[in-house]
């Protein structure tokens, strides 16, 4: 969010008087007597609202502190009815704006049994989407906004380089959502948080 002033001028109205014109009784003549015409007030009362500056860097951080925790679940591939574990922290350090995951998937993962755990830092003093890669996924990129997450792998090794989609939310203490691998399998998963 960006900081914006809001500058309201307020201007005073301008009041004027008018002219009376009399006849004098003892000469006949014409007195012309104008009241004085009220000066314009040319001075403006200014009111200023400014809004707080926010940080952007800082609203990251935060809405990553949110979602920091340990989380351990279950993710199910419904095309070849396999399953695994999952079991995930998401650490966030404030000070140097920076995030780590460590996500251990067991289980059969992309035909290969129980792979290494994957290792991800993510600087949040950019704004996103993140890029990484791991040796399980190849190249991904990951959003997030509002508790909703999409990770995306152009071509993972272990499925002949197909792109792989994950959709989650983190809701009520969790996180869980869906995945397609293209022209290959789709699946769940559901994690709790610790």
């Amino acid at each position: 969010m960006k900081a914006r002033a809001l500058l309201i001028p307020m201007v005073a109205l301008v009041l004027a008087s008018c002219g009376d014109d009399k006849k004098s009784a003892d000469t006949g003549a014409v007195d012309t007597t104008t009241a004085d015409s009220a000066a314009p007030d040319t001075s403006v009362a200014d009111a200023t609202t400014t809004v707080a500056e926010v940080d952007p860097v800082a609203e990251r951080v935060a809405a990553a502190e949110e979602i920091a925790g340990t989380y351990t679940g279950e993710w199910h591939n419904t095309t070849f009815a396999s399953n695994g574990t999952i079991d995930a922290t998401f650490a966030v350090d404030a000070a140097t704006a920076v995030a780590t995951l460590t996500m251990d998937l067991g289980g059969n993962v992309f035909g290969s049994p129980d792979p290494d755990p994957v290792l991800a830092e993510f600087d949040l003093n950019g704004e996103g989407p993140y890029t990484g890669t791991s040796e399980l996924f190849g190249d991904y990129t990951i959003s997030y906004s509002g508790g909703h997450l999409t990770f995306e792998a152009a071509s993972v090794p272990g499925v002949g380089g197909k792109k792989m989609t994950l959709e989650g939310d983190f809701a009520a203490g969790g996180f869980s959502g869906t995945y397609t691998i293209v022209d290959l399998a789709e699946g769940t998963f559901e994690a709790t948080r610790a």
